[in-house]
């Protein structure tokens, strides 16, 4: 296998778009490292990637797909008319034309992540659980039953869903721009699930889940979020209030708290304290060049109580 090991999980060209620097090689991230989670300047070349991480076995051969990824998905997305509008900062430009690239690029960016296979991995543990208060179906048990018995099978499979350009499902969905008044937070994690009304044309893939929409912010002020369902191809393009701009960044900070493969959480300054002590962590040291925040015990945010 003579590809690339250093497997890309995020795409740099995505990556680029939160670059600090005229030259787009440098973002700022705060990134966890066991208990404490360190903010400063970092190369995008060195963030973002696993070895060896879109590669399953064939028998005794490995065989990687993280070519075939940038070839067939990311290549027809970084050079399309959509995306040059949003580098160039035109987000209000986008509309029903873009929609295919926008439905795509999100979808891609989900399906590609170690937190995707993850969560694909405890699926599979809550489906043989007879305690799991999700309600599978017997063929969805059947289903990760097979997973759990062939690793990689799994793998193949996920490989198959990060090389897919979902495409197909764009026409029914509903997309919606949505253009901040202040700088977004991403994370390499990029798509962040979101609570959603209800409605009776959505697709859910579990019974009993909530309601949620897809969302992924594809530069510092811009949103793009979907809605999985049937509803006739809707677009909007509009600004957001600036109060669910700084929900959604604090959404981040919990995300990036919370679950283990989300390694970095791209962000700059601002509410960054505010919103880890919610988090919870606590600020450790701070320079201009550097913060460090480490993370509470459970129990001494216990007795804190809840922070708004």
């Amino acid at each position: 296998m003579d590809d690339p090991r250093d497997h890309h999980v995020v795409p740099q060209f995505f990556l680029r778009n939160f670059a600090i620097d005229e030259a787009r090689t440098k973002v700022t991230t705060l990134a966890k490292e066991g208990t404490v989670a360190v903010w400063m300047e970092r190369s995008i070349k060195s963030i973002g990637y696993e070895r060896d991480f879109y590669v399953h076995m064939q028998g005794n051969r490995p065989i990687s797909v993280e070519t075939d990824i940038n070839r067939t998905v990311e290549t027809p997305i970084s050079r399309s008319d959509t995306w040059a509008k949003i580098v160039a900062g035109r987000s209000a430009d986008l509309d029903q034309t873009d929609r295919p690239i926008l439905y795509s690029l999100v979808r891609h960016l989900e399906a590609r992540t170690p937190h995707y296979l993850q969560t694909s991995a405890e699926l599979a543990a809550m489906a043989a659980d007879p305690s799991s208060e999700t309600e599978f179906t017997e063929e969805e048990r059947e289903m990760y039953a097979t997973l759990r018995a062939n690793p990689d099978f799994a793998k193949l499979m996920f490989n198959a869903m990060a090389l897919r350009s979902f495409a197909d499902d764009y026409d029914r969905s509903l997309i919606q721009v949505a253009r901040s008044p202040i700088p977004l937070r991403s994370s390499t994690t990029p798509v962040l699930p979101a609570p959603a009304p209800a409605h009776a044309t959505m697709d859910l893939p579990l019974p009993g889940m909530v309601p949620f929409q897809r969302v992924l912010a594809v530069d510092p002020h811009t949103l793009i979020l979907v809605v999985v369902g049937d509803f006739d191809g809707a677009f909007v393009n509009g600004e957001m209030p600036i109060e669910l701009a700084h929900g959604f960044n604090r959404s981040v900070a919990g995300q990036f708290a919370h679950f283990p493969r989300v390694r970095h959480m791209i962000c700059g300054r601002d509410r960054l304290v505010d919103d880890m002590t919610w988090a919870p962590f606590e600020l450790a040291s701070d320079t201009p060049a550097k913060m460090i925040f480490k993370r509470r015990s459970a129990q001494a945010a216990v007795s804190e109580g809840p922070k708004a």
